[in-house]
């Protein structure tokens, strides 16, 4: 404050007013990195909520879109586009891309926000998002298929899922079955849903089916590393916790215990190494598979195996590598000062521009060769959104790989750079929804007590 007073004494004498003075203030003060309060932290969530509530979030369906105009303007591709695979096969760059990757992870923030508040607005908020990834579950016709968004008709939907879709709605379902919303019926309906698509998964060796005869798989849960092995050894976990079928056991043992085609150690062993985030240049981010936006559900997992190993010695395994992964993310969550509300780039929400670069795709590797083509032109045509994903997405979700550890020495430490992070961003601005994920993170800190 010192330096910040012998500023203005400076700025005064030549000419600073005294209200430039105390505009300047909240820069200093942020300068030191002084928390915010409690109360201000609560309605700047609040708002991020409302604005997902009010601009990403599809009122028939319960689904998140992936971006919006400021007005809350989208195109939203017609069942006829669905069909014909436009922009491509896995929507990638329409607003539909990520419905279920979203959903399942923005269940578990209200379903801890219930938890805190036992109001019933809240349950029935929890239920919209857990009815849409029901829905997201059921609109297909190969078992096993989880879509990744829906149409305007209310079914109509793209030919490919992935991994980072199924995964999130294990997670976003079991959540919730285990929340305390659902009542004894809904429950057993949610069970059997999840049993019926991991039975169908384990058939085709948790390999991801496309809804289509032919198109081929898109991901596969048994492949190697840390992201992809906590996916898959979760999920067994997941469905024994919810059925008490045996089967899921013996599978879930037996997975772990296998080392991955790739892999030199187990999955025991992989999950316990932890994601392996960028330390040594945290500035310039993480590869594609390390991104915080993709990973950040397998932290999630290893948190919740964490709470559902029964043996010690398993358990602190996992628990190893949720650290791990913590204190390797804790060193991004200052990169939100990257991010300029003020900045004027150019973001259009018309994807149809990409057509220009379709073809028809008759299997999955035609579909990643055109999305693939058709980015490098979205990125050129709405620049805003590569902004956005690097210096508000990542920081973000660097916050919620934190707090998901549970520890509260980590979380101390980084305690006043986590809550700048989200006050730091003017949600009315934004026009990704990325920031959705401000509430499951904010959430499982309170309902923690982690601040």
């Amino acid at each position: 404050m010192k330096k910040c007073f012998q500023s203005f004494q400076v700025g005064f004498t030549t000419g600073l007013s005294v209200i430039g003075f105390l505009l300047f203030l909240p820069a200093c003060a942020q300068n030191r990195s002084v928390s915010p309060s409690d109360d201000s932290l609560r309605h700047q969530i609040e708002r991020a909520g409302q604005e997902i509530e009010k601009r990403f979030m599809s009122s028939q369906t319960g689904i998140l879109y992936d971006y919006a105009s400021r007005d809350g303007s989208n195109c939203i591709p017609t069942p006829e586009e669905c069909q014909s695979d436009q922009p491509n096969g896995l929507s990638w760059w329409s607003p539909i891309e990520n419905g279920a990757f979203f959903n399942g992870i923005y269940l578990d923030g209200l379903c801890n926000r219930w938890k805190l508040s036992r109001k019933k607005e809240d349950a029935l908020a929890a239920r919209k998002v857990a009815d849409g990834l029901v829905l997201l579950a059921t609109v297909g016709n190969v078992p096993g298929f989880i879509a990744r968004g829906i149409s305007t008709d209310g079914k109509s939907h793209h030919v490919a899922g992935s991994d980072d879709q199924t995964g999130p709605w294990f997670y976003g379902i079991w959540r919730y079955v285990k929340s305390g919303i659902p009542d004894a019926t809904e429950q057993k309906r949610l069970i059997n849903r999840m049993e019926s698509v991991g039975k169908a998964l384990e058939k085709t060796n948790w390999q991801l089916p496309c809804d289509r005869a032919g198109y081929g798989f898109r991901g596969n849960l048994t492949d190697k590393g840390c992201r992809i092995s906590v996916r898959l050894v979760f999920i067994y976990r997941a469905l024994y916790d919810v059925t008490k079928n045996k089967h899921w056991l013996d599978g879930y043992h037996q997975r772990l215990n296998e080392i991955p085609e790739g892999d030199s150690m187990n999955r025991l062993e992989v999950c316990a190494l932890g994601i392996p985030y960028e330390t040594v240049n945290p500035e310039k981010g993480n590869k594609t598979e390390n991104e915080f936006w993709i990973t950040g559900i397998s932290q999630a997992m290893l948190k919740a195996l964490v709470e559902l190993e029964d043996n010690p010695e398993r358990r602190e395994k996992f628990r190893k590598g949720l650290l791990a992964g913590a204190e390797r993310a804790a060193l991004h969550v200052s990169r939100y000062k990257n991010f300029d509300n003020a900045h004027d780039l150019v973001f259009t929400e018309n994807w149809r521009v990409l057509n220009t670069l379709w073809k028809p795709q008759p299997d999955i590797a035609t579909t990643l060769e055109v999305a693939l083509r058709q980015v490098r032109e979205w990125n050129t045509l709405s620049p805003a959104r590569p902004y956005e994903d690097k210096h508000m997405r990542e920081p973000l979700f660097a916050c919620w790989v934190v707090l998901l550890s549970g520890n509260k020495a980590l979380i101390e430490r980084y305690r006043p750079e986590l809550k700048n992070a989200w006050m730091h961003y003017d949600w009315q601005r934004l026009y990704t929804s990325r920031f959705f994920v401000v509430v499951p993170a904010y959430y499982e800190a309170k309902l923690n007590q982690l601040f």
